[in-house]
């Protein structure tokens, strides 16, 4: 089985037109018979749409952990790859091409059938048959673009899924080259098992209904202002099953401007939440009292990075490695952290974060030199006529106006940069920055796909091209490739920060700053501390009312 990939990386944009436009149903599966109060959690991070086979973004990825189950999941703690749906799972060679399963065998869907290997099977096969439809779409031209299918599925994290087949109750994954990071896949949002005869192979669902059997069900979309979970009874797996119903409320700017995090502050104030675990203003968030027993914070890792990335293509302002590695000197992460995001993030120099194998400190390392004098006259000699005028994007996210602005400002300071900064909502900003690939320059956050240093080199500088620069480097795909032969990660360092040299050398993605998570909570809620870690499980199923 080839891998495809769609033209313009990942077709986010075409997910998020569907699901504003389809999640009007839902379907209803059980009632909270037991009289629990629901636990009420905020949050502004949304997600695209329920289905693992067409979503690639943190949010769903989120919510989905609580609804559907992969063969492994991440330990709570260590965050390794542990059987969740598998009895076990290893790889059976030296080489680390062949990985099998053994499925369990008491299993089943919340709408009562038997989880089967072939279930299995196809959940994975239909995100690479999407994968290969929509690159055969974008090249047909009898089809108009408009109508042509964009997939927006975790296509890019099976990119060494060679096949599946079964063997009684096993599942034998066989990769085209050797992978220790698979695992970490495998427990992750591409490995969420679908019903087989409830999902189409090569259409992704654009509304809530959910036929999963992870911890909860969920019972009622509210067309995606909110939804409604109940415990999963029939749930088997590496976790309890849980104890209270909770329902997520998701936070959007709305049409009067105000800001999603406006929004989730005020619903907490007001005490309509009893778990804020949204993005808060900075500026809320640095003036909050720690010690306030009555709501407590707290502080969990958080792998969230937020970069600058650029189009490389040659055509395109930021096609030139100079006029990038300029940008790169110019950029001041320190006043943005501090007058922008005051205090509730750190600067951040590489684009692996701090806490994961592989940190390092390259854009500091290569940019010390921020001589405007220097940097115009380097500009001259590349033949660029200055200013350089180009268009910066950008969408969600706290302190987003004032922090486009600021990086506006540092990089017209000197005249080497003419900046045209413009917003987005988000809907219409991932498919820019996919599909259509209009930005010449574009603010984005990125979260890790899972917990291990890969994800921020093979899913966004590798051949998945994860954020659409067009960037590509065989020097980078060689030692990418030499990371994932390695089992011993610790021993993967060498690799890692040898790419992310290359990386602020080429400079198509400049690291700002990484995130600290704060969840805010009422006192009589505990499991909080448990809810977040970086492998972007979000563990609802621990929270508890005392």
């Amino acid at each position: 089985m080839r891998r495809f990939r769609a033209k313009g990386a990942i077709g986010i944009g075409l997910a998020m037109v569907l699901v504003a436009g389809a999640i009007g149903g839902w379907i209803l599966f059980q009632s909270n018979e037991d009289g629990k109060d629901p636990i009420v959690v905020g949050t502004t991070s949304t997600p695209t749409m329920v289905d693992p086979g067409g979503a690639y973004d943190a949010s769903a990825w989120a919510l989905m952990s609580n609804l559907y189950q992969s063969l492994l999941t991440f330990e709570q703690g260590r965050e390794q790859p542990v059987p969740d749906a598998a009895e076990s799972c290893a790889f059976t060679d030296n080489e680390l091409t062949v990985f099998r399963c053994e499925l369990r065998d008491d299993l089943q869907f919340s709408n009562g059938r038997g989880i089967t290997p072939e279930d299995v099977k196809f959940s994975y096969e239909r995100i690479l048959a999407m994968a290969e439809r929509a690159d055969q779409e974008a090249e047909d031209d009898s089809i108009p673009e408009e109508e042509k299918f964009s997939h927006a599925g975790p296509s890019a994290l099976l990119a060494t899924l060679e096949a599946v087949r079964i063997d009684g109750q096993d599942i034998i994954f066989e990769l085209n080259q050797p992978d220790a990071t698979f695992p970490f896949v495998v427990a992750g949002s591409a490995g969420a098992i679908v019903d087989m005869e409830k999902y189409e192979k090569l259409e992704p669902r654009t509304g809530w209904e959910v036929d999963g059997s992870g911890p909860y069900v969920l019972r009622n979309g509210n067309d995606g202002d909110s939804v409604e979970l109940v415990p999963n009874e029939s749930y088997r797996g590496a976790n309890e099953v849980p104890e209270f119903p909770v329902t997520v409320r998701y936070f959007y700017e709305n049409d009067e401007g105000a800001s999603a995090e406006e929004q989730l502050a005020e619903a907490w104030d007001n005490g309509e939440l009893d778990v804020n675990d949204g993005k808060t203003a900075p500026e809320v968030m640095a003036g909050t009292n720690f010690s306030d027993p009555d709501h407590p914070v707290t502080e969990t890792p958080a792998g969230s990075i937020r970069v600058l990335a650029f189009n490389t293509d040659e055509d395109m302002p930021l096609g030139s490695r100079v006029a990038r590695q300029t940008i790169a000197a110019l950029l001041d992460r320190d006043a943005i952290s501090s007058r922008v995001q005051f205090g509730t993030v750190e600067p951040l120099y590489s684009l692996i974060p701090v806490g994961f194998t592989g940190h390092g400190t390259p854009f500091y390392d290569q940019y010390r030199e921020n001589d405007p004098d220097v940097l115009r006259q380097r500009m001259v000699d590349a033949g660029h006529e200055l200013p350089l005028s180009f268009d910066l994007a950008y969408s969600r996210g706290a302190g987003n106006h004032a922090e486009a602005e600021m990086v506006e400002r540092q990089l017209e300071a000197d005249g080497i940069f003419e900046v045209e900064i413009t917003h987005y909502e988000w809907s219409d900003f991932i498919p820019g920055v996919y599909s259509a690939r209009d930005y010449d320059a574009y603010i984005i956050g990125w979260r890790p796909d899972f917990p291990d240093p890969a994800t921020f080199t093979d899913g966004i500088l590798g051949p998945g091209d994860g954020l659409a620069t067009g960037f590509a480097s065989e020097q980078v795909n060689r030692l990418i490739a030499d990371a994932q032969a390695e089992p011993d990660r610790g021993r993967a360092a060498e690799n890692f920060l040898a790419i992310h040299e290359l990386a602020a050398e080429e400079a198509p993605i400049i690291p700002i700053w990484q995130d600290k998570r704060f969840t805010i909570s009422a006192s009589n809620i505990t499991g909080v501390q448990l809810l977040n870690s970086g492998s972007g499980v979000w563990r609802l199923w621990e929270l508890r009312r005392i």
